[in-house]
């Protein structure tokens, strides 16, 4: 499945997408997964994906939507060419935090396997590096 547009994939060892046309990562590229209660989001190295419920700025909107505490643009999370995970609050209403501490706006701030990501107060999921 493409982590992009989930599309399915005729041939998964492909270097790009049929359907999207972009790259796709290839074995052994590390990949960014948040669990949340609404679903799951894939981030792959080299994308910024923004996460809150205003379906313009955020491509996964749908996730945040019925949640009215989440902001529009809450925060941004990707995945550095080193494999390193990143969030960074984007100005949120009621904050981001990783494992219960709160961000300081505009601050980049590490992710690691197991860490607990949080927005406002209602949604919280489970980061997964691999």
């Amino acid at each position: 499945m493409c982590p992009y547009c989930e599309a399915v994939l005729a041939n998964p060892g492909a270097a790009q997408c049929d359907s999207c046309l972009r790259p796709l990562p290839q074995k052994g590229t590390p990949v960014l997964r948040v669990q949340f209660p609404t679903g799951e989001l894939k981030v792959s190295v080299g994308q910024h994906l923004v996460l809150g419920r205003d379906a313009g700025q955020s491509p996964v909107a749908a996730t945040f939507t019925q949640y009215d505490n989440v902001s529009r643009r809450h925060s941004t999370v990707w995945l550095d060419p080193s494999g390193t995970a990143w969030v960074r609050d984007e100005g949120s209403t009621n904050g981001t935090f990783v494992n219960g501490e709160r961000l300081p706006r505009g601050v980049d701030a590490p992710l690691r396997d197991g860490d607990q990501l949080r927005l406002a107060a209602d949604v919280t999921g489970t980061v997964q590096l691999n």
